[in-house]
C-alpha cells in the first residue's frame, strides 16, 4: 500500500486540472439571486425530474451558464455546491454580463397596434422574435387588414421565418379572436394561449383553433389559463416556456399572464359577473428591459377591482405603456387602476366614429369621454393639443382636445409603439 498515497495525490491533482479545464463554462457569469417562493430545485430542466432540494423564501442561489434558459429554467449552484435547475420565475432575474447587456442598435422592441376597425390585434415584435395578442376585428376587411400587415411585416424580417413564437387571445369573442384560424393557417405558430371558453357557434374560431392546435402539436395551456394556475403562481404572475418563448440574447423580454379565467365568483362579484366573458380576460404584462406594457383584454370593473387587489403588494402593474381595456369603453378602466399603472402613454384599439354600421364604434359609443377624461388626467407624457371625436354615448360623439400621449387606432391607424432597453418610447402611426 506504500505507492497508494502517490497515486491518489496524482489522481486528485488530474482531478484539480480537470476542474479547471471545465470551470470557464460555468464560471463565465455566476450572479447570485434570491428566492421568491418556495420551490424546487430539479436534477434536471423538466418538471418531471427528481428533486435536488426545496429552498425556501429568501434563499440565495448561484445563476450559472451564462444566464441561459433551458425550458424556462436556470442552472443553479446552491450554497454547499450543489447543482441543479430551478423556474426562473421563481427567482429574481440575473443581470446580463456588463459585455451582453450593452445594448446595439438593433435592441428595439415594437408594439405594432394594429387598426382593426372595431377589434383588437397588437404584434410584439423583439429582436429575436414575434408575439401577436388577439387576432379580431369587425369584418372580414379588418382580418384582410391584419393578414396584409402581418406577411409585411415577415418580408422585413426574414430572420423569423414566417414564425409567430405565441399567439394570445385575451378573450374569445369575435373581435379579438374572428382572423385567429387564417393567421394559424398562413403563418408558422410556435405556441397558444387563451383563457379555455369556447365562446360563440359555426366554425367558431376558439374551437377551431383547438382543434388546430391538437391537430399541429403546437404548445398550449391544456384547458386555457384559469385562476387557479395565477393563485399558484402568487404574486409573481404566470409564466413559463409557452407564455414566455422569447430569450433575447441581450435583452430578453419578460411575459407574464397576471389573470385568467374565474370558475366561480369573487367577493363582490354577482353572477352576472361570473358571466361576463370580458371578465374572464387574460391580462398580460409584456417588460422589455425598463420598458413594461399592459394588456387588459376586454375586463370590466369587478374584475378590474381584483386585479387590483390580487397585485396591491407588487409592482406588476407599474408599467409604462396601457392598451385601454374594452376599446375605451367606461367600464374598462378604474381609477385604481390607472393610479397603480400610473403609465406614461395609452393606446386604445377602437373603430373609427365615421362607420355608422353595426357593431362598430359608432353604435357602441367607443371610446367613452368619460373614460379618456380619466385616462388623459393619469397618463403622464404630455403631447401636442390634437381634437379627436369621443362619444358622448352609443352613436352620439363630440370633440375632445387631447393634451396627453393617448392614442387609438380609430384616430390614428395603425400605431407603433418602439421601445429601448432603457426605456425610452417613440410612437408612429399612419396617419
Amino acid at each position: 500500500m506504500a505507492g497508494s498515497a502517490p497515486r491518489r495525490r496524482a489522481f486528485a491533482l488530474l482531478l484539480a486540472f480537470a476542474g479547471l479545464a471545465f470551470a470557464p463554462a460555468t464560471a463565465a457569469f455566476a450572479q447570485d439571486v434570491t428566492v421568491k417562493r418556495n420551490v424546487t430545485v430539479r436534477e434536471a430542466p423538466r418538471r418531471s425530474s427528481g428533486a435536488v432540494t426545496y429552498p425556501v423564501a429568501g434563499d440565495r442561489l448561484t445563476i450559472l451558464d451564462n444566464g441561459a434558459k433551458s425550458h424556462g429554467y436556470y442552472h443553479v449552484r446552491l450554497a454547499d455546491g450543489r447543482t441543479g435547475w430551478v423556474y426562473y420565475t421563481y427567482v429574481t432575474k440575473p443581470a446580463q454580463p456588463a459585455a451582453a447587456a450593452a445594448s446595439q442598435p438593433g435592441d428595439v422592441a415594437v408594439a405594432h397596434f394594429i387598426d382593426m376597425d372595431q377589434g383588437n390585434a397588437t404584434l410584439l415584435e423583439f429582436p429575436c422574435g414575434a408575439v401577436l395578442i388577439d387576432a379580431g376585428g369587425r369584418d372580414t376587411a379588418a382580418g384582410d387588414h391584419l393578414l396584409a400587415y402581418l406577411h409585411a411585416f415577415f418580408a422585413r424580417r426574414t430572420d423569423l421565418n414566417n414564425r409567430i413564437a405565441a399567439i394570445f387571445v385575451t378573450h374569445t369573442h369575435i373581435d379579438h379572436n374572428r382572423a385567429l384560424m387564417r393567421v394559424a393557417e398562413a403563418f408558422a405558430v410556435g405556441g397558444y394561449i387563451d383563457n379555455g371558453v369556447p365562446n360563440g357557434s359555426g366554425r367558431n374560431p376558439a374551437k377551431a383553433m383547438k382543434d388546430y392546435v391538437a391537430a399541429h402539436s403546437i404548445p398550449t395551456i391544456a384547458g386555457g389559463v384559469d385562476s387557479k394556475m395565477i393563485d399558484e403562481a402568487g404574486t409573481s404572475g404566470l409564466s413559463g416556456p409557452v407564455i414566455d418563448p422569447v430569450a433575447c440574447p441581450r435583452v430578453d423580454p419578460d411575459i407574464r399572464v397576471l389573470s385568467g379565467r374565474y370558475d366561480d365568483k369573487l367577493p363582490g362579484w354577482s353572477d352576472e359577473d361570473l358571466d361576463n366573458g370580458n371578465n374572464q380576460s387574460l391580462v398580460i404584462r409584456v417588460a422589455y428591459g425598463k420598458a413594461k406594457f399592459l394588456f387588459t383584454g376586454d375586463m370590466e370593473e369587478p374584475a378590474i377591482e381584483s386585479l387590483v387587489t390580487r397585485y396591491q403588494n407588487s409592482d406588476l402593474l407599474d408599467v409604462d405603456v396601457w392598451e385601454v381595456g374594452h376599446h375605451g369603453s367606461q367600464n374598462g378602466v378604474t381609477p385604481s387602476l390607472l393610479a397603480a399603472m400610473s403609465p406614461e402613454m395609452a393606446v386604445i384599439s377602437m373603430g373609427n366614429s365615421t362607420t355608422h354600421a353595426l357593431w362598430s364604434a359608432y353604435a357602441y359609443g367607443h371610446p367613452r369621454r368619460a373614460a379618456v377624461t380619466m385616462i388623459a388626467q393619469a397618463v403622464r407624457r404630455e403631447r401636442s393639443p390634437t381634437d379627436v371625436p369621443v362619444a358622448d354615448g352609443a352613436k352620439r360623439f363630440s370633440t375632445f382636445t387631447l393634451t396627453k400621449a393617448v392614442y387609438g387606432t380609430g384616430w390614428n391607424g395603425d400605431i407603433d409603439v418602439k421601445a429601448l432597453p432603457d426605456g425610452t418610447l417613440t410612437v408612429t402611426s399612419s396617419r
